[in-house]
């Protein structure tokens, strides 16, 4: 399948809206395409003004050659890391592990939540 700007513009393409003190305007960025980014004085124009911005950024790149990163998929992902730590943070881990009747998975996977809702 030939990848035309047709189908890059329908990807799940993830974007930042930030207010900027500065610059009094609201900064909107394509998370995956570094320097792919606009701005507006409303978060409509900024919205309006990043997807004219995504345009261009997608077609120069085809113009040239470039190669375009494409925004992570959900089904990419099975759920395993691979994880190495010190022995004694796996010491500890097991440690805990047993005091709390967990699994040293499910401690790992309870610290990763706390840090994603917290990030």
């Amino acid at each position: 399948m030939d990848k035309d700007l047709n189908y890059y513009l329908k990807l799940p393409w993830s974007y930042r809206f930030e207010w900027s003190d500065e610059d009094k305007c609201y900064v909107a960025s394509v998370v995956e395409l570094k320097g792919c980014m606009s701005e507006g004085e409303t978060i409509e124009e900024a919205v309006k003004m990043i997807e004219d911005a995504l345009y261009s950024h997608l077609s120069a790149c085809l113009d040239a050659g470039v190669k375009i990163q494409e925004p992570l998929k959900p089904v990419d992902y099975k759920g395993q890391i691979p994880y190495r730590t010190t022995p004694e943070k796996h010491y500890k881990l097991a440690k805990k592990s047993a005091a709390t009747s967990k699994s040293i998975n499910k401690l790992i996977d309870e610290a990763v939540d706390a840090y994603l809702e917290s990030a």
